[in-house]
């Protein structure tokens, strides 16, 4: 007796839908939903803006001059001839402003900047104390507290030594002075006393 087997019965195959690398756009939303991926995008946003903040502020095409040599300004030149924290020699001007005897902020000293400028133009150059600002890693852009003489006409072939009083942060580096209408020259590292 012969047994006869059951038809088969073919059914159509199953399609399962191609794996890309690239995750579905709800998969995608759904981590991105994520407290920590958040996090970490909102960190990158924050860092990448600073950085651009921070290249703007500081990008000029002029050149920063060595601590001693001299940087173009209009009409003549300009040159640091020393930055002397304060508190190292003591000086203060005759009949000194508080800002210069009042207490100075923990993590802040003083620092008088000896700028002396040169004439070389016919035109002469002027100098502007207030003109005058620091600029440097770890320190927001500083403006004069004191300064003698506080504005002053140059004529040709004239030198002017100037004295100016900054209050800047301990920790501060790279620090450049700057004039608004040029003139950028750096201040050194021997503003920081050892203990700094």
């Amino acid at each position: 007796m012969a047994v006869s087997a059951p038809p088969l019965e073919l059914s159509a195959p199953t399609v399962l839908p191609a794996r890309s690398g690239a995750p579905a756009p709800r998969a995608l939303l759904e981590r991105l939903r994520r407290p920590r991926t958040l996090l970490a995008l909102v960190l990158l946003v924050l860092i990448g803006a600073g950085i651009a903040v921070f290249t703007g502020a500081t990008a000029r095409s002029e050149p920063i001059a060595p601590l001693g040599a001299a940087a173009d300004i209009p009409g003549g030149v300009a040159r640091v001839n020393g930055v002397i924290p304060l508190e190292r020699d003591g000086w203060l001007p005759a009949d000194p402003p508080a800002v210069l005897t009042d207490p100075v902020p923990e993590g802040r000293h003083l620092v008088r900047v000896e700028l002396q400028l040169a004439a070389l133009d016919a035109e002469g150059t002027a100098f502007i104390a207030d003109d005058y600002s620091i600029l440097g890693l770890g320190a927001e852009r500083v403006r004069v507290l004191w300064a003698s003489p506080a504005a002053a006409d140059v004529r040709r072939g004239e030198v002017l030594d100037t004295t100016l009083v900054f209050e800047i942060p301990d920790r501060a580096i790279a620090l450049t002075l700057e004039g608004e209408r040029g003139g950028r020259l750096a201040l050194g590292a021997e503003h920081h006393t050892s203990d700094r």
